[in-house]
């Protein structure tokens, strides 16, 4: 019969193994949306740019888009452009609000009108007639000045930035370039191959931009995961090499957190960009060298649970978890690991349980300047708070450099693909979506151009009840036709045709006939259009957003990865101040429990935040940033302070030295998962083992070397605190 560690360690390697295998069977997935709410994912299209070869001509474009029309799922990215104009040129007079009306009826004075036509005959007479007859033509009492702000921001009618083509396409204002848009189910990798069969011929260049995009390029980041483990796992064995100096005691330690890895590997399956760190940093965490007690095992399985709290859907997973990992972890290392050693031929020494240890003598020599350097960092770590380089949440940077460079060519041609917002006018038909679109519009308005740059808005095109007869009864007040008659004469008093300008006159006396309702809109030459933006969610409003970092106001329902960023930038800081006194309550919490002593749990509650602040200081000089993507690893700084600090308090306790290098070995774990993370491909990746690395160093350094001192003040100022009463007495 085969011995008992045998039969153990055999038993513990199954489950190892099976654990694995679900993990592998459950693939990987993109993720690189991970930390944006599912409310806020962004719009899925996939953005086809066309860019013309040095030297082809401008022609070519329009060869190469003509020779894309087979590709399926083309969707228009502005509306017909020749019909938008035409309506709103017809419905002039309708669409433009009624606080203008007091302007429009100077403008329609007759000494106005007589100026107006004056102006417009000297222009019409200039030699540069041809590059102003037809804006002169069809508004020659220039309206559209009375709104400017309407007219500027209406999707890609302006005239200044991309031109919008038929098919509602964009063209580059240089016009070696297009943007062509797809709904479609087909991989990205699908439609460029089919996108670049079709053009084989011309002399163009194809790329990809939106969200599937990114999806494909960070599921390919993926191919990197395991030489970033083999990495790690070459790391842990060297560092735990160096502080066992024996070969066995190490592979005992690996094989133990091997089943906690895989286990953690499944929960969060199918592993993403952004479950990689975490999963490196569990294992390097798992690997101490000192086998962990269970208040070491509580305290490190609870580091993340505050995550709970945040709206960062990846980070709401790992805080759960993290949590079941790293008891698995602590399980695995008291129970397993001797097995595993007894198996190696290596039996583990018994560690005493942790107790209840009296605070180290307090040397105010030491100590006083101890806790002013603690109230330095918590200053420094405020300010930097508000100082540090915000990370936002989207787009996560990708190491993909043909998508990088296809994204910063749609930022300065087109438009930010990133801030991209919609919202959704909801109606259960076309006609009531339409109304409360057009009811949406005056609030989007006042956001441009501030906050809004251009609105891709349907609602625009319409006048809904009852603002829609106040608006005609306005003008019927300004006896609108009386002056289109006034308006006739004045042209003809100049020595012109009136019919020169007959679309304007008949376009302003058809308006208050049939004004821009929502029926008349959907019957009218914008109609299909226009029905294609009303689905099951309403009429769809798309606004690309300005590239000031302000929250939008919450009583516009935004949504969008911009939109959640620019919120986020603005409470991120109290988010991340909430998610440290959470942490640090519930370390305080164990350790109380643990040890029944109340200064020794306020004291490494207090260690917690100088280590986190700390961190955020040296955030800030390194000039790094600070965000969501960091905040796993800023909670991290603040358990590795308690742990380091219980550590060097147990071990002052037994009288062992206030450096020991074997307690510091402690945290050569993390350090070699951190630069497992640093040598990684993705910027993520790299962001995050550098935050990691500077956390280990701000943890350990506070923890270990303050935490015993803050102990020895707060136990000082409890005793004093119960004395008192008896010395009143």
């Amino acid at each position: 019969m085969p011995p008992r560690p045998t039969l153990t360690a055999l038993a513990w390697l199954a489950v190892c193994a099976a654990l694995g295998l679900v993990a592998g069977a459950r693939g990987t997935e993109a993720q690189v949306w991970g930390l944006i709410p599912a409310a806020h994912r962004p719009v899925i299209e996939i953005d086809l740019r066309v860019h013309l070869d040095d030297g082809a001509p401008d022609e070519a474009l329009e060869a190469a888009i003509a020779a894309l029309e087979p590709l399926a799922g083309r969707c228009p990215l502005a509306p017909p452009p020749a019909e938008a104009r035409r309506w709103l040129d017809a419905h002039a007079l309708s669409l433009l609000p009624r606080e203008h009306h007091s302007a429009l009826a100077d403008r329609l004075a007759p000494e106005a009108l007589r100026t107006a036509i004056a102006g417009a005959r000297a222009r019409l007479a200039s030699p540069f007639a041809g590059l102003v007859g037809d804006d002169l033509r069809r508004d020659p009492l220039r309206l559209a000045e009375l709104a400017p702000q309407r007219s500027a921001s209406l999707g890609f009618l302006a005239a200044a930035g991309p031109e919008p083509t038929v098919r509602g396409d964009l063209v580059s204002p240089d016009g070696r370039s297009a943007l062509l848009c797809f709904h479609t189910g087909a991989p990205v990798h699908e439609l460029r191959a089919s996108a670049a069969a079709l053009v084989a011929g011309h002399p163009v260049s194809l790329a990809v931009v939106g969200a599937p995009a990114r999806d494909e390029a960070a599921a390919a980041a993926l191919a990197a995961a395991p030489r970033v483990l083999t990495t790690l796992a070459a790391a842990l064995t060297l560092v735990l090499a160096l502080a066992f100096r024996s070969v066995r005691p190490v592979v005992a330690l690996l094989l133990a957190i091997l089943g906690p890895a895989a286990l953690l590997a499944a929960l969060v399956a199918p592993l993403g960009l952004l479950d990689l760190p975490l999963l490196a940093l569990a294992v390097g965490i798992s690997a101490a060298p000192a086998r962990p007690d269970w208040t070491i095992t509580a305290l490190s399985a609870l580091a993340l649970t505050p995550l709970l709290l945040t709206p960062y859907p990846a980070w709401q997973t790992w805080g759960l978890a993290w949590a079941a990992g790293l008891a698995a972890a602590g399980l695995a290392r008291r129970l397993v690991q001797p097995a595993l050693a007894a198996w190696l031929g290596k039996p583990a020494a018994e560690r005493a349980p942790f107790g209840r240890p009296d605070p180290p003598p307090l040397r105010l020599r030491a100590a006083l300047p101890a806790a002013a350097a603690c109230a330095v960092v918590l200053s420094l770590g405020a300010w930097s708070s508000r100082h540090v380089r915000f990370d936002s949440p989207s787009p996560l940077p990708l190491a993909d450099p043909e998508l990088a460079a296809a994204e910063a060519a749609v930022r300065a041609e087109f438009f930010r693909p990133e801030e991209v917002a919609t919202i959704h006018s909801p109606g259960a038909t076309p006609e009531e979506a339409l109304s409360r679109a057009a009811e949406l519009l005056p609030s989007l308005l006042a956001l441009v151009p501030t906050q809004i740059d251009r609105l891709d808005a349907p609602g625009a095109f319409v006048v809904a009840e009852p603002e829609l007869k106040a608006r005609v009864d306005g003008l019927l007040a300004l006896d609108i036709r009386g002056r289109l008659e006034l308006l006739r004469a004045t042209i003809a008093e100049f020595g012109m045709r009136p019919d020169a300008f007959g679309e304007f006159i008949r376009g302003a006396g058809d308006d208050l006939r049939d004004p821009p309702s929502p029926e008349s809109a959907l019957a009218g030459p914008l109609g299909p259009w226009l029905t294609a933006k009303f689905g099951p969610d309403g009429v769809l409003t798309r606004v690309y957003l300005a590239g000031e970092q302000a929250a939008l106001p919450a009583a516009l329902d935004l949504r969008g990865p911009g939109v959640f960023a620019r919120a986020e930038h603005d409470r991120f800081s109290a988010r991340a101040g909430a998610v440290a006194a959470a942490g640090a309550w519930l370390s305080a919490l164990v350790v109380w429990l643990a040890t029944r002593r109340l200064a020794l749990a306020l004291a490494l509650a207090l260690a917690a935040i100088v280590a986190q602040c700390g961190l955020l200081v040296l955030l800030h000089l390194l000039h790094r940033s600070f965000g969501p993507l960091t905040l796993p690893v800023f909670l991290l700084a603040g358990s590795a302070a308690v742990v380091a600090g219980l550590r060097a308090v147990q071990a002052l306790a037994a009288g062992r030295p206030w450096i020991d290098p074997g307690r510091l070995a402690n945290a050569l774990g993390p350090l070699a998962a951190a630069l497992a993370l640093l040598a990684a491909p993705e910027p993520v990746w790299r962001s995050l083992g550098i935050a990691a690395g500077l956390a280990v160093l701000a943890a350990h350094g506070v923890g270990g070397l303050v935490g015993p001192l803050l102990y020895s003040l707060t136990s000082r100022a409890a005793d004093r605190f119960v004395r008192r009463p008896t010395r009143d007495a």
